[in-house]
């Protein structure tokens, strides 16, 4: 039934068409009804969408991209030969109203009531992007020469700025103008990286399948080594609980009449050695051993004196029994009775006490005649 809606309208018998035009100007409306209704005024109800996000200044709600309103369109201006229009809605969320207008010299939108713009705009040049022709610049470099030479050297200081970035981008054509070698490097690269990955697979695979995982594993790391050489080193060490365990059995199984003064050194002692400076401790403990050393020679000089078998006849030569004045007097050997020897304890630190007693009181031979 479409296709004959234009068929279907019903001129009136006093329809003029010189004086009417058409029906709409026979009822006195608008093709576009309501939208129209302020036509007269060259204004014309649209729908517009927010082109950005923006902050209303009555309410100060955000207002997000993509937000579509009714919105009034009048054309207000000129750019040339591009009309400039206007366009004026409500807030949906007070009663504010918002009047935006196009820019055609900057292809953008001005914010001219109501609205203040979310900031989201960059400098083109930090792009390097190229920047809107002004006409009017190009007039004044014509007519100027001072201002032409004042944009001569504005331009020599952009072309030194721009040098390096000129010269990497030669850079990058001389190296890809050679495609076909560019793709052999790239393809030989990607042919050792994908052994190197399948050499990976295969070894995460075995651990995979020795440790019964079905988990993906992780590239190996430096610090990934070194927590298993720890763990590896420090695999038998006890935990707290064993610790503890094997104080309580030291404590069982320790003798309850130990002597006070084995106790007494053990105790003194660490913290002696602990205090004392390392050239004090080598010397308490040389003397220590030194004492021990004493202390077991003069036991077993005692006990070698005190015996019985222990009896010498000395003999007094005649060389020994030699006047003051020079006179040799001539004895026989005199026997010395025998006697028991007491003397003092010897304080000798000899390895060999019975070594030494040969050699004060003569050898075996002596003793036997």
């Amino acid at each position: 039934m479409g296709e004959r809606k234009g068929q279907n309208f019903y001129y009136p018998p006093d329809f003029d068409p010189k004086k009417h035009g058409s029906l709409n100007g026979y009822h006195g409306t608008h093709a576009l009804r309501e939208r129209a209704s302020k036509i007269h005024l060259g204004i014309l109800v649209i729908r517009f969408e927010m082109p950005f996000n923006v902050w209303c200044l009555g309410c100060n709600n955000h207002v997000a991209m993509g937000v579509r309103y009714n919105a009034e369109k009048k054309k207000v201006g000129m750019y040339y030969s591009t009309p400039i229009y206007e366009f004026r809605m409500k807030c949906h969320l007070c009663d504010n109203y918002y009047t935006i207008r196009t820019d055609p010299k900057n292809f953008d939108y001005e914010m001219v009531e109501g609205l203040r713009r979310q900031e989201k705009r960059y400098d083109p040049t930090t792009i390097e992007q190229v920047a809107a022709v002004d006409r009017a610049f190009g007039q004044k470099l014509a007519s100027d020469a001072m201002f032409k030479l004042e944009h001569g050297d504005v331009d020599k200081a952009k072309a030194k700025d721009a040098a390096p970035h000129l010269q990497q981008l030669e850079y990058l054509q001389d190296r890809l103008r050679d495609d076909f070698t560019a793709n052999q490097v790239l393809r030989q690269a990607l042919r050792s990286r994908k052994k190197e990955l399948k050499v990976q697979s295969d070894v995460d695979d075995a651990l995979r399948k020795k440790s019964s995982l079905s988990i993906q594993l992780l590239p190996e790391t430096e610090e990934d080594r070194k927590m298993a050489a720890l763990l590896a080193q420090y695999r038998t060490v006890k935990s707290f609980d064993e610790k503890q365990e094997d104080k309580r059995k030291e404590i069982i199984n320790r003798p309850i009449f130990a002597k006070a003064s084995t106790s007494a050194s053990a105790v003194s002692s660490p913290t002696k050695t602990a205090n004392a400076p390392l050239a004090e401790v080598k010397k308490t403990l040389v003397q220590s051993a030194y004492r021990k050393r004493a202390n077991e020679a003069t036991k077993t000089d005692q006990k070698l004196l005190s015996s019985p078998l222990v009896r010498r006849k000395r003999k007094i030569d005649e060389s020994q029994l030699t006047s003051d004045d020079g006179k040799k007097k001539k004895k026989s050997a005199a026997t010395v009775e025998d006697r028991d020897v007491k003397e003092t304890p010897s304080t000798s630190l000899s390895s060999n006490p019975l070594g030494d007693l040969a050699s004060a009181y003569g050898s075996d031979s002596d003793a036997s005649s």
